[in-house]
């Protein structure tokens, strides 16, 4: 089968290897029909990724067709479309018991822990797997799940509820996605991002305002929009650090700030606003028990599906799929590699 590795940081290749066996009697054999290239992926590229192991088969944004499945699975036949959930935990520790499994510290994530869903077999546990309709969605409209799974993890984290003012930090693919979320629950969403293009495309996923903070004062836009009461809610996307001290004061008494990015140093938080507000610092990683909720929810966004995805690339040209992910100038959002 073919599969895309990345032997070390800075060398990609598309290898040839043999198809992964079932050895476990709840395990299932995937045949992997579209897997998309997530920031995380980039930066094991890069080898600024924290946690990957080397060398490594990437890819955890992944759906496909079983192929075959292990003696004790139930539920799951060969010709099934399924969508891959790509995290598994120990199921015993502290975090396990008390229902984040996200958090697991023994925590094992497809194409960063093990091998990924970027090859044309897959064998997972079938507690790893959601049905869907694939005469309602396609295998890239499908490979976008996961991604949108992140999203919902991040609105839970923020207790983003009806009614709330939430502002997203960037409109990149997590930020969009974020957007399209808490706008579905109710809630009025402000993006800051400085390209035009996205600025543009965040009003078809649900955006309600969007500010170039390059050309306008975030601080007095959001003071505008929300009366001086700040707003409830914000998400930082970008990974500029020092969106995480600056979005402190942006929020309302109690307002919740959500973190999705890894900045390479502390950050400085003005905790006399924490504590005067009683504000919520809430992290968010990975996706707990969102998987089902969203692979529902998928036929009634796809028009914002396909609007999200801008590249679609055959495996063999994966060199050139990543280089179109990682370049800024590139215009890219969602880029998808697909396996015949």
């Amino acid at each position: 089968m073919k599969a895309v590795l990345i032997s070390e940081p800075g060398s990609l290749q598309v290898i040839e290897r043999e198809v992964p066996q079932i050895t476990s009697d709840t395990a299932v054999l995937v045949k992997i029909q579209a897997a998309g290239i997530c920031g995380s992926d980039v930066h094991i590229l890069h080898g600024t990724h924290a946690y990957a192991t080397y060398p490594r088969i990437v890819g955890h944004e992944g759906c496909g067709v079983v192929e075959a499945v292990g003696s004790a699975v139930t539920g799951f036949q060969p010709g099934d479309a399924v969508i891959i959930e790509p995290i598994h935990s120990c199921g015993t520790c502290y975090t396990c018991r008390h229902g984040h499994y996200n958090c697991c510290p023994n925590i094992v994530v497809a194409g960063v822990h093990c091998d990924g869903l970027m090859a044309e077999y897959a064998v997972v546990e079938s507690r790893q797997l959601f049905k869907y309709d694939p005469a309602v969605l396609t295998p890239v409209q499908a490979a976008l799940a996961e991604p949108y799974t992140v999203g919902a993890q991040a609105c839970a984290q923020g207790n983003v509820m009806e009614g709330d003012l939430v502002l997203v930090h960037g409109a990149g693919p997590i930020g969009t996605i974020i957007c399209d979320m808490a706008a579905s629950m109710g809630a009025k969403v402000i993006i800051s991002e400085v390209s035009d293009s996205r600025r543009e495309m965040a009003a078809a996923f649900g955006a309600s305002c969007t500010i170039n903070p390059l050309q306008e004062n975030l601080s007095q836009c959001v003071a505008e929009i929300s009366e001086g009461m700040g707003v409830n809610v914000v998400f930082e996307t970008t990974g500029v650090p020092a969106l995480t001290t600056n979005s402190i004061p942006l929020l309302s008494p109690h307002g919740r700030f959500v973190p999705l990015t890894f900045a390479p140093e502390p950050m400085p938080i003005d905790f006399r606003l924490v504590n005067k507000n009683e504000l919520v610092i809430a992290g968010t990683r990975n996706q707990n028990s969102k998987f089902q909720g969203v692979v529902d929810s998928l036929p009634s966004r796809k028009d914002r599906l396909d609007k999200l995805v801008s590249h679609v690339f055959p495996v063999a040209e994966a060199a050139e799929a990543f280089d179109v992910a990682a370049n800024p100038k590139s215009g890219s959002r969602k880029v998808i590699i697909t396996f015949a």
